[in-house]
Order: structure tokens, then sequence, then C-alpha cells
């Protein structure tokens, strides 16, 4: 089968239709995307080498298996079930997991991939495809609220109107909070205005102004300390940002303000499945492209142009 294959240079290769091991299915890729995850990857995040990609819709083609024939999309860690953090319930922080597409698994820019049965969730028939691909970030804009019990009369300013903040934006709106989406990029923030998204320039955001919470989605090293700069003492700061060469944060400033520091990644796919299942979130604004897999160099190129946002990647032939 043909696959994006990354090391040092993105390329695309023949390489073998994985054999499933005990617990596994195999499944066809019908779609994946790109996200800034994978970019941050082709510069250096994770060391990672191998097939890139982690957000996907496929179909299980494992015929022995009660899921053959369902359409699926799929959880990225694939832990051990054993070790303490599994089972104590942390499953995405297993210490001998495995990443897909980012940490020692092959990824879904390929025509299959081989998964746990338990990673797999069944797309809803009315979620179409282009769809249940944000289902991955959907979920990870909702756990911040698993991991956060935050009450909506706390205010709330989102750092970043790229694809995960203008699904975090989404879904802080609904929960009904007094927030506000910025960017430095002015066609950003009035994209997202179409939304129905509150939102801002940076350059509007006075050097006094804070809040309760601030949520960093900005994808670069700067937003830590721009989101530290605007948040109120007792703060909460919840880090949604991965990159290749990192910040490093003033400690002091956290001590002396009684910051707490929430890091936030994966989340649960069931509640994201549900709010696309109820169209209570509409991420279709969202999809700037969709290219043929046998494009995706050209997609991954149109990916870098900071005023995109989802590229999709049709697997279908």
């Amino acid at each position: 089968m043909q696959a994006l294959f990354f090391e040092n240079e993105l390329l695309l290769k023949e390489i073998p239709v994985p054999v499933s091991a005990a617990g596994e299915v195999l499944v066809k890729i019908l779609y994946s995307a790109i996200c800034n995850t994978d970019l941050e990857i082709i510069k250096g995040y994770m060391g990672f080498r191998g097939v890139l990609g982690h957000e996907f819709v496929g179909k299980v083609t494992s015929v022995s298996h009660p899921l053959y024939g369902k359409t699926v999309v799929g959880e990225i860690n694939c832990s051990c079930g054993h070790c303490y953090l599994c089972l104590s319930g942390r499953h995405a922080h297993c210490s001998k997991r495995n990443v897909i597409g980012i940490a020692g698994h092959q990824g879904v820019f390929a025509g299959f991939i081989s998964l746990p049965a338990e990673n797999l969730h069944i797309v809803p028939d009315t979620v179409p495809g282009h769809i249940a691909i944000f289902t991955e970030p959907l979920a990870a804009a909702v756990e911040i609220f698993e991991q956060l019990h935050m009450k909506p009369s706390k205010s709330v300013f989102i750092f970043g109107a790229g694809k995960l903040g203008l699904l975090v934006s989404m879904v802080v709106r609904l929960q009904g909070f007094d927030y506000t989406t910025f960017d430095p990029i002015p066609e950003k923030t009035a994209f997202a205005s179409t939304l129905g998204i509150h939102s801002k320039s940076l350059t509007e955001l006075q050097a006094g102004e804070k809040a309760e919470v601030c949520i960093d989605c900005t994808g670069n090293a700067e937003g830590f300390g721009l989101a530290l700069e605007h948040l109120w003492p007792g703060g909460t700061l919840i880090l949604k940002t991965t990159v290749a060469d990192p910040s490093k944060p003033d400690l002091n400033s956290i001590v002396i303000n009684e910051f707490t520091i929430l890091g936030s990644r994966c989340g649960l796919f069931k509640p994201a499945l549900n709010l696309l299942e109820r169209k209570l979130v509409d991420p279709s604004p969202l999809i700037s492209g969709e290219y043929a897999f046998n494009d995706i160099l050209k997609a991954f190129e149109s990916a870098k142009n900071p005023l995109n946002h989802k590229i999709i990647i049709d697997h279908r032939p």
C-alpha cells in the first residue's frame, strides 16, 4: 500500500499492509486530516520517523470481528492495559503506550491501519465522513471540561483562532461563558466572527485586560507567556499547544501569582460524536481544502498556510 512516510522529508512510498495482532482490527482509511501536530513533527517534534497522521475515518475490514463493515473513528493512544496508569483509568498516559502517527505506531496517511478494537468508535449514520474527521480534535476541545470544572461566571480568553482554537471556542460558547478569542492575524479573527465566535485582533487586547481562565491554542512557543500576561492571579492557564521548540516559562510569575497550569491533550470521543450527531457543533466551515491521497504532498503545502484551517485527505478510489 502507498503511505506518506517522514524521514527528514515527506515522501510517498510503498509499505506492507499491516498484520493485525491479537485484539486489533484492520481498518481501511476513508478520510484523514492534517493536524498542526503533523506540521510540528516535520519540524522535529517527538523525533518521529515513519508514517504520519492520526485523524481519520475508516471502515473495519476484519471479517471475523463484530465491527466488520462499520465506519469508525479511533483514539490515538494504544495502551498496554496492564500498567498502573491503565488500571487507574488513565489509558492516554500509559507508560508503554504508542501513539499513532506520533510515537511508535504507524499513522493513518496510508491505505490501512491496524488498531486495538477498544480504540474504535462507530460513527453514527447521520454524520458524514468529512464531519466525523473532526472527532479527534473536537474531543481534545471537550477534554478541557472533563479536566476542569469551570464555572460559567468565569471570564475566558482563548489565544489562537486556528483549527483547535476555533473548536475550543465553539465548545466554550456552548457552555455560556463570557469569552473572547484572540489572534494576531486579522483575517483569522474576521473568519471566526463569521462563525458567531466573539473574536478580536490581538492588537485590541490591552496590557491590563485579564481573564480567570486563559486557553493557549496558539500553536507557537510564545503563546505560553502571552497567556500568563493576561491571567488574573489565582487563575488557570490551560495549555493545548505542543511545538518542536518549546518556550521556557517564567516560573517566578507562576509562583508569585499562584497560577494553576493545566496541560490538556486527548479527550473522550463519545461526547465529541454526540456534539457532531446533534449538530451542536458544526465544523464544516473549518474545511479549507480536500485533496486526493495522491496529492497529499500538495495538501501539506496548503496546510502550512496560516490562513487555512482543516485540510482533508480523501483516500477513497
